[in-house]
């Protein structure tokens, strides 16, 4: 199997272009051409409808997509355990992590896993839980640490922190004025939420379906950051990480109320079950358990 032609594949589906991919790749746009026939003919079928003013992956296109990914992953995962083998601990780790995670908790895990083993390279890819799950089980990942649900039944998850979820209410709203909020104030409100597949978004709308809570409008922002600058402005509020609120100087807009109770959940690592899992990664999961004392 021709495993530069799998790249190759990966790269223009990726970037939607036989040209991008040319380019990306620093290969003519005829060796990209030749690369996929190859497939093609390896598999016996079309994997992309390349009219001229037509780019589509056909279903076969798409299972040979996902196998490639998982065995260039598997590839990988071989290289750095024949390093490893052969002397110190070095590789490759390839980390997703969900925002929260990525953003304020992960940080100090790197730079204390770099003083201690620091021939080993590490690259993070940061977005939504249910995309980094999908990495994780399509071997793009080599382990993944979220705040959301793990669905996958070939992924094994072990929780490493709990998280408080807390609301947050611009200065001057009205709620702030009520002496004490009922379930009626908070009907019909503007809230600030994370797009779907994000841990916060399935927190805040288990919040809203338990207590019938009725949106007046909801704004969906893809980040923590902008989530929060948002209800600084007075677009709305939100139900928010307590680790984002104590990195963000925004204690203060924190609206307590008695009659919801405290919502939680926990902050989970991932990898695959039933893989043997590399020396480094193994490592580096020890490294998570060892400071959050598990």
């Amino acid at each position: 199997m021709d495993f530069e032609a799998m790249k190759t594949l990966i790269t223009v589906i990726d970037l939607k272009s036989f040209t991008k991919a040319s380019k990306t790749l620093n290969l003519s746009q005829p060796t990209v051409s030749f690369h996929i026939k190859n497939l093609e003919e390896y598999f016996q079928t079309t994997l992309i409808d390349r009219s001229p003013k037509r780019f589509h992956v056909t279903d076969t296109g798409g299972l040979v997509y996902q196998r490639a990914r998982q065995i260039l992953g598997i590839i990988e995962n071989t290289r750095s355990e024949v390093l490893e083998h052969q002397n110190q601990l070095r590789g490759l780790i390839r980390i997703g992590a969900s925002y929260t995670v990525g953003e304020y908790i992960l940080p100090a895990l790197l730079k204390e896993f770099d003083s201690r083993y620091p021939s080993v390279d590490l690259d993070v890819q940061i977005a939504n839980t249910e995309i980094i799950n999908e990495a994780v089980h399509l071997h793009e990942r080599d382990l993944g640490l979220v705040e959301g649900q793990v669905n996958h039944t070939d992924l094994s998850s072990v929780p490493f922190l709990e998280d408080e979820m807390v609301i947050l209410v611009p200065e001057g709203h009205s709620l702030w004025k009520v002496r004490e909020a009922t379930f009626q104030d908070l009907q019909d409100q503007t809230w600030i939420t994370r797009e779907a597949g994000s841990g916060s978004r399935a927190v805040m709308d288990s919040m809203l379906e338990s207590y019938n809570i009725r949106p007046k409008k909801m704004i969906t922002i893809g980040s923590n950051h902008g989530v929060v600058q948002a209800v600084k402005e007075g677009l709305g509020i939100t139900l928010v990480s307590k680790t984002v609120v104590d990195h963000s100087d925004v204690t203060q807009l924190m609206l307590p109320l008695p009659f919801i109770k405290r919502a939680s959940r926990y902050f989970s690592r991932v990898t695959r079950s039933g893989n043997p899992t590399p020396k480094n990664v193994e490592v580096f999961i020890q490294l998570v358990d060892e400071l959050f004392h598990l």
